[in-house]
């Protein structure tokens, strides 16, 4: 009875083998767990990337400790890797060969690192990458050949760096591309043409820059932009057809910008704005060149956020009150 009993455990180890084992053999400094689909690795503290992973793993996170390098090896041995996590480190630099043989990767994460420059070629063989985040490094300008590859990119966050300027050509033909993030930056301006290549972007962060204006047609071709997110620039003058092409837009953020004017119709052919609006912390100038403003503002005050602090800043008489009772008082012509 006991030798048969011994056989039944030995024959259900041999069939059922991660069960008497756990999970593939794992690094010291890691943590290997075995979800569905591959291993998971979450390693750390070290200061080099660890060798010796499971073949199968698939998810590796080495967040917050003191790696500062990734050589053109580390991922060797990794072919099904999905999701790299390395924020918070002190990488400065990567080998333009690190994902070359990772083609399955979809996830790169290297937030909060001290990267300034990327190299040529580190995402030739990385077309199934849909989602790329290097919020918070040292990036002081970007290059349209060190994203060369990224044919399948969804997600580009470069929010949090010392951008200054962009090339025209940047975002040629990244057609996938849904969500871009540039906010928290030092751009000064944006290239008309930055957008063309993006016909399917549907969310577009330019919050906490520089910019003062936008040139005429900036968003001619993101007709689904559904979100955008301008606060906190120096934006004074705007184009009056440079929303006319957002017929889908939800969500418009000006707010905390230096407009006091706006032209006629600046407004009016936005979506629907089902989210909603801001525009408070401006220095409005709330004569009769806000007409067109006020009639807007009447017929789309239930989306207006933050209205008990949207103010006219001048004339006198009006300086202090809000912005949409002025419109209620005022006499305008009909529109």
């Amino acid at each position: 009875m006991g030798s048969s009993l011994a056989m039944q455990l030995l024959l259900f180890l041999l069939l059922f083998p991660s069960l008497g084992q756990g999970v593939p053999w794992c690094p010291k400094a890691c943590n290997c767990t075995l979800p569905v689909n591959g291993t998971s690795a979450t390693c750390g503290p070290l200061d080099s990337f660890p060798k010796g992973l499971p073949v199968d793993t698939t998810f590796v996170f080495i967040e917050y400790t003191n790696l500062s390098q990734l050589s053109s090896d580390a991922l060797k041995g990794l072919p099904n890797l999905k999701e790299l996590h390395l924020a918070g480190n002190r990488i400065d630099n990567v080998s333009s060969g690190l994902l070359t043989l990772t083609p399955t990767l979809k996830v790169l994460d290297l937030t909060g690192n001290t990267l300034s420059e990327l190299p040529s070629g580190l995402f030739r063989n990385s077309a199934a990458l849909h989602s790329l985040v290097l919020k918070g490094n040292r990036l002081q300008t970007l290059k349209a050949n060190w994203l060369e590859g990224l044919v399948a990119l969804n997600w580009l966050d470069v929010s949090a760096n010392q951008l200054q300027r962009l090339p025209p050509d940047l975002l040629l033909n990244f057609t996938a591309l849904n969500i871009l993030d540039l906010s928290d930056n030092m751009l000064l301006e944006l290239p008309p043409s930055l957008l063309k290549g993006l016909p399917n972007l549907e969310r577009l962060h330019l919050e906490g820059n520089q910019l003062q204006t936008l040139a005429k047609g900036t968003f001619s071709a993101t007709p689904h932009l559904c979100y955008l997110f301008l606060q906190g620039n120096k934006l004074s003058n705007l184009p009056s057809s440079i929303f006319s092409t957002l017929g889908e837009l939800d969500m418009l953020d000006l707010s905390n910008n230096l407009l006091a004017q706006v032209p006629d119709g600046l407004l009016d052919k936005m979506g629907q704005m089902r989210v909603g609006f801001d525009l408070s912390e401006n220095p409005w100038k709330c004569d009769e060149k806000l007409c067109g403003l006020y009639h807007w503002l009447l017929n789309n005050q239930d989306r207006m956020f933050f209205k008990n602090k949207t103010l006219c800043d001048s004339p006198e008489d009006q300086a202090g009150q809000m912005l949409l009772e002025v419109a209620k008082k005022r006499v305008c012509p009909k529109q």
